[in-house]
This record gives structure tokens, sequence and C-alpha cells, in this order.
């Protein structure tokens, strides 16, 4: 049972199925959504079922999907071989035949991606005040434990020799390895490090930040991309294995390290040059012939292939052209679906050669507080097929006490996500940030 993805709802008791395709119940608030949108049983050719109160009978599945512009209430049974991400899957009493069927041709793989993982200032100081390291990551943990693999953007450095900055506003983040716990603790599997304050920083650390922080990584045997000792090993994929299916990761900095998009806040953009070199330490940086080259090389090896770019315009919430054009190139490269990250709040994706490019998750674990944008997040629900991506969520974490995340309740996930589809539509609409 599917309906558009703009019903901030997963999944209904089994005895509100018939009722909702008979048009018996007339809104979704009904049934548990957190906002009012009237009901529009559907019917697709081949699939219809007895009782069903057709707006209109669809001749298949895309036609159900394009419908959606106009019919957000929609809702039908489509035949599990044809679902993908473009709709949202209800499940029916807890089950959700979607994420637990794979086969041995396509077998079932879940991926998720949360946000900036920001390890300084107030991050760092509750994590000592309550002499508890995991502390942050606690609220999160068995939600996030339950996915075969999940990423995050480690947006600092971990260092035991680094001094904390005296300023309590600084930009310079840091905090203990000890904090490598706590994402083992939450189930994450690796970190990108391609990011605007691995290397870049108020203190005059140069590039010790950044190799403590690999160093420390390394000792916990704790994977990470994105950044490395030399411009080869932050050009490298990281690569692992779920349920026979292999699956890369590419991280590239297009903040400190873009190498082709002039500086300027506006197009969010650092002079600043926090790439790595042959034989320097540093950043994976935003070259788009270099990145397509490694998305081309990565799928050769990788059943899926994942990158995942930090850049954008702080607190903006659409990306800017140059990284829409570079997502949809890595598309066309062979990336099997596209992640970007950097602005502290949430934007929108869009559906490119049929394959989602999702923008920025916003933050995770960071102690901006002064609104609601920068102080909640998105954990991206990702369910794959084989290679193909047939689920699209997003989860909703509001940040709590400067440091700690959790999952929203019904109404701040509704209040999210519409902050999403405008940003969606908006990119649709031919709007840049």
């Amino acid at each position: 049972m599917v309906s558009s993805p703009r019903v901030p709802l997963f999944g209904i008791g089994a005895e509100q199925m018939q009722p909702l395709l008979a048009g018996e119940i007339k809104d979704w608030r009904e049934v548990g959504a957190a906002m009012s949108l009237p009901v529009e049983p559907m019917a697709i050719e081949g699939s219809e079922m007895e009782g069903t109160a057709r707006a209109s009978t669809l001749p298949d599945y895309d036609a159900f999907v394009s419908g959606l512009v106009d019919h957000p209430g929609a809702v039908t049974v489509a035949p599990l071989e044809a679902i993908d991400f473009r709709v949202n899957v209800l499940s029916l009493d807890g089950h959700d035949l979607l994420r637990s069927t794979g086969t041995g041709a396509e077998p079932l793989v879940r991926i998720a991606f949360v946000g900036d993982i920001v390890p300084g200032r107030n991050v760092h100081y509750k994590m000592v005040e309550y002499n508890d390291f995991q502390r942050p990551f606690r609220e999160i943990a068995a939600h996030l434990s339950a996915y075969d693999l999940t990423i995050a953007n480690l947006e600092g450095n971990l260092s035991a020799s680094l001094p904390q900055p005296a300023d309590a506003n600084t930009y310079s983040f840091v905090s203990d390895p000890a904090m490598i716990d706590g994402f083992k603790l939450a189930g994450i599997d690796a970190v990108t490090l391609a990011n605007n304050h691995s290397v870049f920083n108020e203190e005059g650390w140069g590039t010790q930040g950044l190799t403590d922080t690999m160093d420390a990584l390394d000792a916990a045997d704790f994977p990470f991309f994105g950044a490395g000792r030399n411009l080869a090993e932050a050009r490298r994929a990281w690569t692992t294995e779920i349920n026979g299916m292999r699956i890369a990761l590419i991280g590239v900095d297009a903040v400190t390290s873009n190498y082709e998009v002039e500086p300027g806040a506006e197009r969010g953009v650092v002079n600043f040059d926090a790439g790595a070199g042959e034989e320097s330490p540093g950043n994976n940086p935003w070259v788009t012939s270099q990145f397509l080259d490694d998305i081309a090389a990565a799928k050769q090896d990788a059943d899926i292939v994942i990158p995942y770019f930090h850049g954008g315009v702080e607190y903006v919430a659409i990306p800017p052209k140059w990284l829409v054009d570079g997502a949809r190139a890595a598309i066309n490269a062979g990336a099997t679906l596209v992640v970007t990250n950097h602005p502290h709040v949430i934007q929108g994706m869009e559906v490119y050669q049929d394959r989602p490019i999702v923008y920025s998750p916003g933050n995770f674990i960071f102690d901006q507080m002064f609104s609601v944008e920068v102080r909640s997040g998105m954990v991206l629900d990702l369910t794959l097929r084989g290679d193909r991506v047939v689920g699209l969520r997003c989860h909703g974490v509001e940040i709590m006490d400067f440091h700690q995340p959790r999952l929203m309740t019904d109404g701040e996930q509704a209040g999210l996500m519409d902050r999403f589809w405008r940003s969606t539509d908006r990119l649709a609409g031919g709007e840049y940030g």
C-alpha cells in the first residue's frame, strides 16, 4: 500500500487499509498523520483491489507517481517489484514488506546518513560535564543501530594533544578521541572527513588536527574517507560489503578545497586550500573531472557508489547551481545516489535520471540552538534492493541541551518535512541558493 511521500505517516493499522481504499476515511489525519490532507483512493490497472473507491484508474505505477504532484493525498496498492523511492510505502501493523523482503539476486541493504557531528565547544563541554563521551549518541543509538550501514560527517578534530580553545565561540572544533566510543555505540560505521573543519581552524594548528584525527580513528579501527595523508588516500573510496553487495563511499570537500568555484560567502566557498597534496595531508578537493574519474573507477569494483559532497551556502535551504551540476554529473558517471551536506540546515531533494540526490541532512550533533532550523536535522533512511534505491524516508531529529539529538515527535516531523518539500519544490522550479 503506497501513498505520496508528502504524507507524514510511515504506517497504519491493517484494519484501516480497506476503509482508506474505499474512501470511507476522508482525511489522512484520521489515521494518525500530523496534518490534514484529503485521502484520494486510486487504482493501478492490473493491481486493483475490490472495494476501492477510485478517483481514477491509472495505466501503471509510473502514472501514479507522476500524478502525485497534483494529488498529494493519493493512495493505492502497487506490486512490490514496481515500487521505488518516489512513493511512501505504508507498513501495516508495523510490518513493512518493502523493508523486509529481498531476494538472492537482489539482496536488501538499508543505509542511513546523518549530518554534521561537530565535536567541539558545548558538545565537548557537556561530555566532560557528564563524564560520558557516549552521551550525545544515547537517545538515537537504538534507531541508528538498526541499519546495515550508517554514515556521518565528522566536522572537527579528535585529538588527545590539542588544547581546547579559550574562546567558547571558536570555529576550531576539537574533542577527545574517546568520542569514537559514541560513534560505535550508535552503530555509525564510517565518517567522512571531507569538510571545512578537518583542516581549517582559528588556532594555527595547520594539519595537525586532521592527522591527529586520522591517527585516532585508525587506532580505534574506525573507517574514514574524504581526507588522507596524501592525495591518493584522500581520493580513495571506502568500500564495504553488506549482504553480498559491494558499497563504495567517496567524500569531497567543496568548501575549503574547491578548485573550480570562485571564493565567496554567497557561493559557499572559502578562500582557503585544505586540499591534500601528493605528499601532504588534506581533504579530497572539488575537481569535477577528478571525482568523476573516482566514481567511475569505484563503479568497476562496487555495486553501489555513493558520493557524499560537502558544499552549499550556510543557512540557505536550497543548494547553489554549481553543486547541483556536480551532483548530476556524479549520477551520469555512475553514482547510485548522491548526498550532500554543509549548510547546517536541511535542504530538499531531486530525482535525476531516476536516481535520488538528497541535499543536506542538516545538523546532527552540534551546539547551535538559536533557531528551529539549526537545532534540527534528519536521518536519511535509504533502502536498496540490489543496486536500486527502492525506499527513501527522512526521520527528523531535534538536538537537546546543545549536544544530544533525539527522534522528533510526529508534529515536529511534519514541520521538518514541510521545510524539506518547500526546498524540493523551489529547486524543481529552477531556484538555486
